[in-house]
């Protein structure tokens, strides 16, 4: 240590610098700021250059020199010291400073050089700033992820699905956080992984607002499901670094699952997987379209039966279960009857929660056979199966009658003719009712008259035939009864 007192010389001198350099200043950001690389090294301590302070060789002799390097314009608070014999090598123009003679803070490098016939020379300053400090984690360090993703819950790909694919977590405000802070965080497969994940930078504005860690459904799903450990760590811009943070531990069940939904079924059908059959005889009751189990369809997802094109006679929508939180869906047996004889779509929808478009099953054709068992219509005028004109006053009608049939219902249609043939055997109809409403769902309902004076129209001793159609579904089809055929006589 030099006992040289202060001098409180002007300064001359080229001011130093150091080797390393400091890092570039920033925005927020310390002057000169050292990284810790640059003077934590013992075998390689930080230089203190200076410029070379004459232009030519000296005469030879036992010439020596000295620097004295100081802090923050104490001219007695030397941190390093050379002395040199002339005359000096070009590259000796430094004096090497030992990290523990380097406090923490922003401070300014000076020297004092004493020539070889001991007259002193003062530098100019150069201002360095030393952080030793790392940053220090919350007590509870942890980052704060969503409950939902934590044991004994999973962090699944339908979460990742419902929420941006991706997991965002809170990291608890450690000490001091200052511009340009990293935070490193990982995640592997074990508490102490040393697999990054990424690096969030603090900016000169908003250093001080909580950070939140943003971790993407790419990395989880392609670091694979178990168990998983994330943990991170803060490093400030002079590289020194915060211990390691409680390590999170998370279930991972995020492989995507394709949205797989295979055709419903009808219970009361036969057939196979995509197609089925359905005697109207086993829906007297109704029918149940069945979802199979493995649909992929989520909570809270909303599902819908789809039974028949939309805008098809006899169509049936529903979303109600039965019973609740079953896959099974009621199909009343009013929306039966207007599908006999035709194939049918069977499906159903599944609606995401703020999607507009569903996702379609596939469809289940369904057959729905014709009803067999039709009644025959009455005549209260036919006895033995003859209808007799005598038997009948002028002016009196015949009636007609049918018994009740299956799925009978009031929105149905009744057609109701008479045919045959006059004296001169040419085709003769009367019609009885024309696409007329059923009156009502009873044993027996009326089905229109025919006059004695029509009837007269016909060839006694010929056949005729009342004939009955029935549309099931709102007059688009129409399917025959058995006829009767009764002879008239006189």
């Amino acid at each position: 240590m030099s006992t040289t007192q202060p001098t409180r010389l002007d300064p001359t001198m080229t001011a130093p610098w150091t080797e390393p350099e400091p890092l570039a200043d920033v925005p927020g950001g310390e002057p000169n700021l050292l990284h810790r690389s640059a003077w934590s090294d013992p075998a390689n301590p930080l230089k203190v250059m200076l410029k070379p302070w004459y232009d030519d060789d000296l005469p030879g002799g036992p010439y020596t020199e000295r620097v004295d390097v100081f802090l923050d314009d104490d001219e007695r608070n030397i941190i390093g010291f050379r002395v040199w014999d002339l005359p000096m090598d070009p590259d000796d123009y430094y004096v090497p400073i030992s990290a523990d003679n380097l406090p923490s803070g922003t401070h300014t490098l000076s020297f004092t050089m004493t020539n070889f016939v001991g007259t002193p020379a003062l530098s100019f300053p150069f201002t360095v700033t030393i952080d030793k400090t790392p940053p220090v984690l919350a007590a509870s360090s942890q980052l704060i992820f969503p409950a939902e993703v934590l044991p004994p819950n999973k962090l699944t790909a339908r979460y990742l699905e419902l929420n941006n694919d991706e997991v965002k977590a809170n990291l608890p405000m450690y000490t001091s956080p200052r511009p340009w802070d990293q935070i490193t965080w990982y995640w592997g497969p074990s508490p102490g992984t040393q697999d990054r994940g990424d690096i969030i930078e603090l900016d000169d504005q908003n250093y001080s607002d909580p950070v939140v860690v943003t971790i993407k459904g790419d990395l989880i799903q392609n670091r694979g499901d178990g168990w998983r450990y994330v943990w991170y760590e803060a490093r400030d811009r002079a590289g020194n670094v915060s211990l390691r943070s409680e390590p999170v531990e998370l279930d991972i069940d995020a492989t995507p699952i394709p949205r797989t939904l295979p055709p419903s079924k009808v219970r009361e059908a036969s057939g196979g997987a995509s197609s089925g059959v359905l005697s109207p005889f086993d829906a007297v009751n109704g029918v149940t379209v069945v979802i199979p189990p493995d649909a992929v369809i989520y909570d809270g997802e909303g599902v819908f039966v789809q039974w028949a094109d939309p805008d098809a006679v006899g169509a049936f929508r529903t979303d109600i279960p039965t019973p609740a939180g079953s896959r099974d869906y009621k199909i009343p047996n009013n929306k039966i009857a207007q599908h006999l004889g035709k194939t049918i779509p069977v499906k159903y929808e599944v609606f995401e929660p703020g999607i507009a478009e569903p996702h379609n099953s596939n469809n289940y054709n369904l057959r729905v056979e014709e009803l067999t068992g039709l009644p025959i219509i009455q005549c209260d005028k036919v006895s033995g199966g003859r209808l007799s004109l005598g038997s009948m006053a002028d002016g009196e009608y015949a009636s007609f009658t049918l018994e009740r049939w299956t799925f009978m219902a009031i929105d149905q249609y009744l057609t109701v003719e008479v045919r045959g043939v006059n004296s001169g055997n040419q085709e003769v109809r009367v019609p009885v009712l024309t696409e007329s409403p059923v009156p009502e769902v009873a044993q027996h309902i009326p089905a229109g008259r025919i006059s004695k004076t029509d009837l007269q129209r016909f060839k006694i001793g010929g056949g005729l035939e009342v004939r009955v159609k029935v549309s099931f579904d709102a007059r688009n089809t129409w399917k025959d009864f058995p006829s009767l055929t009764p002879t008239l006589v006189a």
